[in-house]
């Protein structure tokens, strides 16, 4: 008899083991720091989960790089020893070359462009090469045209690229494009940038308004900013395909619906916070420039760069197939 008054004990037991088991904690690893578009998109999507699944699951958020650097935390998701990770889109193409599509320089006239570019059917197919790859994309985080700043002078001018060196990303897209604009890339990694921009290994380097204050370039040596619009910066919030796969099916709509929540929260940030983070580097003493002859830049990028780079981002039949997704002409 005294064993059958345990079995009441054993299943509650049971009960408490199994709902313990069933608690999940998501990580994301982010390289840039928590005031910037990853903090409003890693806080947005750890805020809707938790809330969503009355804190069963656990968002946790590491910003600047503080769980390595964003090819240390993409080879991991891919590994799906990290969950999640966000980074921007030129760290992504060694995974997947067809995601180097969107580093192709002037694919995109304006935001609006890039909005439609990156919702329906573009972001569709970008997600179909991405899971091919080992993750899936929850959100592009949007954090602007990667304006170009450094060191020594304003930039108003294509010439006035020539004799400079730039920080890049580990992609062979920007490379071409700094080159075909006249100045001197070197692709350095984005934890070494801040240090490399200090010590004059290189004159500059591009980023977004608010990207730029979070990371205090003006601290670095950036004196002179100029809105060049060759590239807008996207950085996916990625999740591992094999973390995704072995959720339930109701968390894996809650991790998807959640990336759209950020998505859309990202956006509005990024509208209203861009030109208060201008006017605050204005006051800081940054001096910004517009260019006098942007249609050369372009015309360079199309006939130089494009040409150069189509076998690296999959060919011409995958740029025409986003290009006549997006709803543009295809080439």
């Amino acid at each position: 008899m005294k064993n059958f008054k345990l079995i009441p004990l054993l299943l509650a037991a049971f009960l408490i083991w199994g709902s313990a088991a069933q608690a999940l904690t998501l990580r994301i690893g982010a390289g840039d720091p928590e005031n910037s578009e990853m903090g409003v998109v890693g806080n947005t999507f750890k805020k809707f989960i938790e809330e969503k699944t009355n804190g069963k699951v656990k968002v946790e958020c590491f910003y600047s790089a503080s769980l390595g650097d964003e090819t240390e935390c993409l080879r991991n998701v891919q590994k799906g020893s990290l969950p999640i990770a966000i980074a921007g889109i030129a760290n992504l193409v060694p995974f997947e070359s067809r995601l180097g599509i969107l580093t192709l320089p002037y694919l995109f006239d304006n935001l609006d462009e890039v909005v439609k570019g990156t919702n329906g059917a573009p972001a569709e197919l970008l997600n179909s090469y991405a899971i091919k790859a080992g993750f899936r994309i929850l959100t592009w985080t949007y954090t602007d045209f990667r304006y170009i700043s450094n060191s020594k002078r304003p930039i108003t001018k294509m010439s006035d690229m020539q004799g400079l060196k730039f920080r890049v990303p580990q992609s062979a897209v920007l490379i071409a494009a700094y080159k075909a604009f006249g100045g001197s890339p070197t692709p350095i990694s984005w934890a070494e940038t801040f240090t490399a921009l200090q010590q004059g290994v290189v004159d500059g380097q591009c980023y977004g308004y608010i990207g730029f204050r979070a990371n205090k370039f003006q601290e670095a040596n950036q004196k002179y900013l100029s809105e060049v619009h060759y590239t807008y910066q996207l950085q996916p919030m990625i999740i591992s395909e094999r973390v995704f796969q072995r959720m339930d099916p109701e968390l894996q709509k809650l991790v998807i619906e959640g990336g759209k929540v950020a998505q859309k929260a990202v956006l509005e940030y990024q509208i209203k916070e861009a030109g208060a983070a201008k006017e605050q580097l204005i006051k800081d003493g940054v001096v910004i420039s517009k260019l006098e002859d942007e249609d050369q830049w372009k015309k360079a990028a199309m006939e130089k760069v494009w040409p150069e780079m189509m076998s690296f981002v999959g060919g011409r039949d995958a740029v025409n197939a986003y290009l006549k997704a997006c709803g543009k002409p295809t080439i």
